[in-house]
């Protein structure tokens, strides 16, 4: 059976609603992969009947999915092959597997359970979030199928991106912790800012709503304090950190922290990060054009 070279990448929002690191990944994914299939982008907003229905024979990447509608997303399950590359733990209306013991959800609480059973495959960033959702989604009616979890054990940049961060591993750091603003609550900046005032460390709070910027920035401190409140997939921005050269404090929630290779700093960690890129499309393609279950 020769399967589909088509390729249908969704997410509810891209790079050019707003610079984030689930968009900035997602825009690699399209990059890299469209160097050998036939890939289309498309908002889970803008998602209908027909579209699917034209794309059945289409291989589905489905990042973010809340903007789905749930008669779309019903369709999608019964008629397309799909998989889940996972930006946070939608199983969960909350997100937030943390706030349970061990990062197990009640089952009253389970969420789009039979979203994630149905998938070809979930693909997770680190073994940190591979395991929760194992604890979580495994189960159910196809607890007698093979484990659909898969850990890419990384993140995506550009080679741009990989470049300037390169550059940056060089800039003169100033002895202060900085903590990265954010508007959303699971980031933990008023824990973060808490720490440092509680060891009475000089501290800064930046951000720049321009990628590059925000970088450089972030280049010239030397250590990155970050104590996320829900569990990170992987931790795009402590990475970055360490590729620059700067040192990370955070607590037990950062995915990365749980790889082997996280001991990894500067120019190492950006040759890694490097090679994750080069090799995507060889960890994607047995995905792809494997049968389903």
């Amino acid at each position: 059976l020769l399967l589909s070279e088509n390729i249908i990448l969704i997410s509810d929002f891209f790079i050019d609603d707003f610079v984030g690191g689930a968009a900035l990944n997602d825009e690699e994914i399209y990059t890299l992969l469209n160097r050998h299939y036939d890939v289309k982008k498309i908002k889970s907003r803008y998602l209908y009947p027909g579209f699917i229905e034209e794309n059945t024979d289409s291989f589905f990447i489905i990042s973010n999915f809340f903007g789905i509608q749930p008669h779309i997303r019903d369709f999608i399950q019964k008629k397309c092959k799909y998989i889940l590359y996972c930006h946070d733990y939608k199983f969960v209306a909350h997100t937030n597997p943390a706030t349970y013991s061990d990062f197990q959800v009640p089952l009253n609480e389970l969420i789009n359970l039979d979203f994630h059973w149905d998938a070809h495959k979930i693909v997770c960033q680190t073994k940190f979030q591979k395991d929760i959702y194992d604890k979580n989604v495994t189960g159910g009616p196809h607890s007698s199928k093979p484990v659909k979890t898969v850990n890419f054990s990384g993140n995506l940049w550009s080679e741009k991106d990989l470049s300037l961060l390169e550059e940056l591993s060089n800039s003169k750091k100033n002895s202060k912790h900085v903590i990265v603003d954010s508007p959303y609550p699971q980031k933990g900046v008023q824990a973060s800012v808490d720490y440092c005032e509680n060891n009475k460390f000089n501290y800064d709070v930046i951000g720049d709503p321009d990628y590059h910027t925000f970088l450089k920035k972030l280049s010239s401190y030397s250590e990155l304090v970050f104590f996320p409140y829900t569990p990170e997939t992987c931790g795009r921005v402590a990475l970055e950190a360490k590729m620059m050269g700067l040192e990370v404090k955070s607590n037990n929630l950062l995915g990365c922290s749980y790889e082997n290779w996280y001991d990894l700093k500067s120019n190492d960690l950006i040759n890694y990060m490097r090679e994750k890129r080069d090799k995507f499309v060889d960890f994607m393609r047995p995905i792809i054009h494997e049968q389903s279950f």
